[in-house]
């Protein structure tokens, strides 16, 4: 725990002042509660299929022949590091502001491509879309301006506290 938070005098050292955070966070339901929003929001966004579909994928194309194997790569891929499960991960299109990679789509009357496994696993993103991130850094943030005084922090009207 960073020295910038403090527990309005309450706790010294880092080690006390994790440790204060800890049991007053583990009296209360907010991390769960957190972490169910979180999820929700990455379920709407259809990123936990995006996770199915490409561990199916690594599995089914022999890319992948264990739980631990398909973990390591789908980990890499979502922290956005290559992996040689993954291929070459390279993409006709640009990147977006979030860097992931969007391919050209097909014209209005025409057919779209078949599924193809293979292509997919090498250009998914499934990295954590950024509106997730900051809904659970803004989350994270209201829990512990309830446990802690957080130096640095702007008030509501903008000035410093």
């Amino acid at each position: 725990m960073p020295s910038s938070a403090s527990t309005n005098g309450a706790s010294s050292t880092p080690d006390a002042l994790e440790s204060d955070l800890l049991v007053k966070l583990s009296a209360s339901s907010a991390l769960e509660d957190l972490q169910e929003n979180l999820l929700g929001s990455l379920h709407r966004l259809g990123w936990t299929e995006k996770i199915t579909t490409l561990a199916t994928e690594l599995l089914r194309a022999g890319r992948c022949e264990t739980f631990d194997d398909v973990m390591a790569a789908v980990l890499a891929s979502a922290e956005g590091r290559p992996h040689p499960a993954l291929g070459s991960k390279a993409t006709n299109g640009e990147a977006t502001s979030n860097g992931s990679k969007e391919t050209n789509g097909t014209k209005k009357g025409h057919k779209e491509p078949p599924f193809d496994p293979l292509k997919y696993i090498e250009e998914v993103d499934v990295r954590i879309p950024l509106p997730v991130v900051e809904e659970g850094v803004r989350g994270l943030k209201d829990i512990l301006r309830e446990v802690a005084d957080l130096e640095g922090e702007s008030t509501s009207n903008g000035d410093k506290k």
